[in-house]
């Protein structure tokens, strides 16, 4: 049996859902021999970099992802949910496309989008055209969905295996063989096995292999009550009446994987879970492999206009010019030499020059504005136009 990665994880940034923190997720992954974990919370990806900063404290490579709440007109009656992940740092920008469009339209002015008519107070959660999906899923491996919203799982267990098994196919279509999964989920419910024997089947049939993962919503048993009073009081009731929507047992934290450290005791662990599907469980370890995308390292920002060369010259230039300016004939210019030079080194290192170039030229453009509007006799023409945003360009 290979290792088991847990590819379908959600942290307290899945709002009034996830019950625990992204460093508390991280601890718990590595006590229970896990390699690597992902992290997909609800349509954001607000914990990532807490998330990867505290998976690499622990020694846990950190895989990020998103569970992503999709709209598909006249083929499903309520949006459903795909679990993606990323592969790459174009990955990491096709995800954040699909946020972004999710959570386009649902500000209003107090922070929510409703249904229409506007008196019906009943708010709309963020989500995404399938349409705009299919747009953007360069880099990205997607999963079918959880057993209960799922794309997929979901259909079937609406009575629509069809309908499932339609949108497989256009998943299928748009992400390609290499990056798309049957998701597998076994939360101890009535119909976990006759459901999973079915979307074994639909994945044979369209070529692709199954993937396990345990959809955690905490990282101990201890923190499940918890996440029911959360989930309560996201649906505005009480727990007894929410009781058919919530999770209602022990199975939705993290799972231990074969070998893990003595005294890393769960429940059950992900070999026993899914015993009846070795092969998904041996794809989580496979397929989480590849996704090596590092939120820590492979980003960075390039200001437009860096890629011209002569910008740190120039600039140390203009500095150069103001510097004998103001310090000349007094004892602090090299002082004042030093100190500009080890601030030229820090803005040559972040490739920053052209910001400071722009920023000076917008402020010699105010002057002249100034000295115009206020005329050659105003009392006023010797003040500053005004200050750039922020101290950097201030100085």
């Amino acid at each position: 049996m290979a290792g088991f990665t847990e590819l379908h994880c959600h942290s307290a940034y899945s709002f009034l859902d996830g019950a625990s923190d992204p460093s508390e997720l991280a601890a718990t992954a590595a006590e229970l021999g896990h390699e690597a974990l992902a992290l997909t919370d609800h349509d954001n990806v607000c914990g990532a970099m807490e998330f990867a900063h505290a998976c690499k404290g622990v020694g846990v490579r950190p895989i990020l992802g998103c569970e992503l709440t999709v709209e598909v007109p006249r083929r499903m009656p309520r949006p459903v949910h795909v679990t993606l992940l990323v592969e790459s740092a174009r990955g990491w920008a096709s995800l954040c496309r699909l946020i972004t469009e999710a959570h386009r339209g649902t500000r209003t002015s107090n922070g929510l989008r409703y249904r229409a008519p506007s008196h019906q107070r009943d708010p709309l959660p963020p989500s995404v055209a399938i349409d705009e999906l299919d747009r953007h899923t360069e880099g990205l491996v997607c999963l079918s969905g959880c057993a209960r919203d799922g794309a997929v799982a979901g259909s079937w267990e609406r009575g629509d295996p069809a309908g499932g098994a339609a949108l497989a196919r256009r998943l299928l279509g748009a992400f390609g063989p290499d990056r798309f999964r049957i998701e597998l989920q076994r939360p101890l419910w009535r119909r976990d096995r006759s459901r999973n024997r079915w979307l074994t089947s639909l994945a044979e049939s369209l070529g692709v292999p199954t993937v396990a993962t345990g959809d955690a919503h905490a990282h101990d048993r201890s923190r499940l009550a918890l996440q029911d009073a959360m989930v309560a009081v996201r649906l505005g009731a009480t727990l007894d009446e929410t009781e058919a929507l919530r999770r209602g047992n022990s199975t939705s934290t993290l799972l231990a994987c074969e070998g893990a450290p003595q005294g890393a005791t769960r429940l059950m662990s992900a070999a026993a879970r899914f015993r009846d599907h070795p092969e998904a469980v041996a794809e989580t370890a496979r397929l989480a492999e590849r996704l090596r995308f590092d939120l820590t390292r492979e980003l960075g920002y390039s200001y437009p206009g860096a890629e011209d060369r002569s910008a740190d010259r120039r600039l140390a230039e203009l500095c150069g010019v103001r510097i004998v300016h103001r310090y000349e004939g007094t004892p602090h210019r090299a002082e004042a030499e030093r100190r500009l030079e080890e601030e030229l080194a820090l803005i040559r290192k972040l490739r920053l020059s052209c910001f400071f170039l722009l920023h000076h030229d917008m402020l010699e453009l105010a002057r002249e504005v100034a000295a115009e509007v206020r005329g050659p006799d105003s009392a006023r023409r010797l003040l500053p136009p005004g200050r750039g945003r922020g101290s950097s360009v201030s100085s």
